[in-house]
């Protein structure tokens, strides 16, 4: 988390009402504005140098009248300067003037948890369930640094598309802060727990404040009302809470256990995260790059063509190598885990457009949502294919098996990009730029190959051929193969439009092996493979090295600190592409063999766990094991 303060004059002379500010490399329009406190208003800015679009939050000085309004903008600074995690607002920049200071922070586009309330009513428990998944992590990462928020309720918690992120941290507290803050009354009366209203506030008072929240996220009303803040105190500390409406016995409990009175017996954060209501299998967190799982191929559970992993409580595998005993022979010790992106809107094209300036990093890559009707034709694709047995296996399933085999390794390839995109762990020059290409250049070839499949050439070496692509099942995956090349293009284009500025072009250039493949022609040769994996590894081990110099070895049970675990998680995901662009070498010609031993079904569809010190060694292991 960069946070930057600088002191600089701005110009006194009036600014037209349709003028944009500038501060430093940001800027934005006097009639954007999109929320206003007791002293600041947010505008809807941009980073003039990327494009991105901000949220620039303008506190007045003049509107801080007391030592402890300084001191409330502090705790906010600090608060949020610690903090980095995909379920809480991102601060990018400060900036101090003479006349006010300026927050420079992620923009969420679909605004907050209170106004679709208000917008929509109450709420479907599935969904809450997934966004509370994700505000439990991302108070879990506040407790870890020691902050408390003060003021937690629906209107605090903003949206990204559908992931949540806790906001507004004016009334926070910080380690660095608590000793010094006036223990002042704050917050909302309605979401304040018995001891907030007598001005002591800690993890339990934001737990509170979570459990009323999910309670009028759920019926449209809080559980208590009174006609003055005294009355309602008294209410939440002797009046049982009453359920209006039907919900499941798990989720009652979940707020049961938030609004236990006495604190001691209040839910703690990481019992929240353990909660029955949040690990029900049915209702996975929203994470990740917006797959749904598609093409999980279990074939009524029989080990004929797929086998699963079976995950550990520690959220290792088993011994089962995902490439296969024929191939590689080690074992792929972590379990993929989603991306963190993905579920942002899509970037406009003009923005593509632009071309990149030399020597500053590739900007962020937007997700594209699944569609609704791509869904439906995966959900309608699982259920066919887990009703087969084993005797019902033939040419036509042998070739489904085939194709959706190269969609699952474009679908893993498209959340490596992302995390390429997300973690800047590959620091030297150009190698990172060569990496997202080869990536997404590897996405573009694969569908070339599927898409000569629908227009008729056998690209794939698929059985009886004229005669599969007259079944119906083959129309279903042609039209979803044109549905995800239609979303990999423009992510291709992005990417490669981005990497036509002269200078650099011509700095990449330098390396030939690189030379020979850059280009935006998709024909597979193996040669590909030969280079990418040697970039692959040159990747792999400037990571590893990096990770070295930060990571002080602990338990092996502890988990690793947020700030590197993203670097680890890269690593992991690098070696299992390093290890599939292997595979692919070895049964070039043999899409069906790498279907087979890949595994590759189970890797797109990893599911995401914390990582341990204890995985970090495994992970290192894995690169001593395969030589890289």
């Amino acid at each position: 988390m960069l946070v930057q303060q600088q002191q600089r004059q701005m110009p006194m002379t009036p600014v037209p009402s349709n003028a944009r500010k500038v501060i430093e490399n940001f800027s934005y329009a006097l009639t954007d504005a999109i929320g206003k406190g007791f002293s600041s208003i947010v505008y809807r800015g941009r980073n003039d140098e990327t494009n991105e679009i901000v949220a620039i939050k303008v506190i007045d000085k003049k509107g801080l009248k007391t030592p402890l309004h300084y001191q409330l903008l502090r705790s906010e600074v600090e608060a949020l300067s610690q903090l980095n995690s995909n379920n809480i607002m991102r601060l990018y920049k400060v900036y101090y003037t003479e006349n006010n200071t300026y927050l420079i922070t992620e923009y969420c586009d679909s605004g907050d948890l209170g106004s679709l309330l208000t917008k929509q009513g109450a709420q479907k428990e599935s969904q809450l369930q997934r966004l509370f998944q994700g505000i439990i992590q991302g108070y879990k990462q506040m407790k870890q640094k020691g902050i408390v928020h003060r003021d937690l309720k629906p209107a605090n918690i903003l949206l990204k598309g559908l992931i949540p992120k806790i906001a507004d941290f004016g009334f926070a507290t910080t380690p660095q802060t608590i000793a010094t803050m006036p223990n002042v009354n704050v917050g909302s009366p309605l979401y304040m727990s018995p001891q907030a209203f007598k001005n002591r506030y800690s993890e339990k008072s934001d737990i509170w404040a979570l459990g009323v929240s999910l309670f009028e996220l759920l019926f449209g009303q809080v559980p208590w009302q009174a006609g003055s803040e005294r009355e309602l105190a008294q209410r939440m500390a002797t009046v049982p809470v009453n359920f209006p409406g039907h919900i499941s016995d798990e989720c009652r409990d979940f707020i049961q256990r938030c609004l236990a009175v006495d604190e001691n017996r209040r839910a703690t954060v990481e019992e929240l995260e353990r909660h029955v209501w949040l690990q029900r299998q049915e209702l996975q967190v929203i994470k990740g790059n917006g797959f749904q799982g598609v093409f999980r191929g279990s074939y009524g559970g029989q080990q004929n063509h797929i086998q699963f992993h079976n995950i550990q409580s520690n959220g290792c595998v088993n011994t089962t190598s995902p490439l296969g005993e024929a191939h590689n022979k080690q074992q792929m010790l972590m379990q993929p885990r989603e991306s963190t992106y993905g579920k942002e809107n899509t970037s406009s094209m003009a923005r593509q457009q632009q071309g990149c300036i030399q020597q500053q990093p590739l900007k962020s890559i937007k997700r594209v949502q699944e569609s609704r009707k791509e869904s439906q034709v995966n959900q309608s694709m699982n259920q066919e294919y887990s009703s087969q047995r084993d005797e019902e296996w033939n040419e036509n399933k042998k070739n489904d098996y085939i194709i959706v085999a190269q969609m699952n390794f474009c679908r893993y390839l498209y959340r490596v990009a992302a995390l390429i995109d997300k973690y800047r762990f590959v620091t030297t020059q150009y190698l990172r730029e060569k990496l997202l290409f080869l990536v997404n250049k590897n996405i573009m070839v694969k569908m070339n190959n599927l898409k000569e499949v629908i227009d008729g050439h056998n690209a794939l070496n698929l059985d009886k051929f004229q005669e599969y692509i007259q079944n119906p099942q083959f129309s279903r995956l042609s039209s979803a193969i044109n549905q995800y090349n239609q979303k990999y293009t423009l992510q291709f284009n992005t990417v490669w439009l981005c990497l036509q500025n002269p200078e650099q072009k011509q700095l990449l250039i330098v390396d030939k092996k690189f030379d020979a493949i850059f280009d935006d022609n998709f024909t597979e040769y193996e040669s590909f493979y030969i280079i990418l994996n040697s970039i692959l590894r040159s990747a792999i081990k400037e990571i590893e090295y990096q990770l070295e110099q930060k990571i002080t070895f602990q338990d092996t049970q502890q988990l690793l600190p947020t700030d590197i675990e993203g670097g680890v998680i890269l690593l992991d995901y690098l070696i299992t592409y390093f290890q599939l662009a292997s595979l692919i070498q070895e049964c070039f010609d043999d899409h069906y063999g790498f279907a087979v031993d890949s595994k590759i079904e189970q890797i797109a569809d990893g599911k995401p766990v914390r990582l341990t010190f204890g995985h970090y060694i495994e992970i290192r292991n894995k690169i001593k094991q395969l030589d890289i």
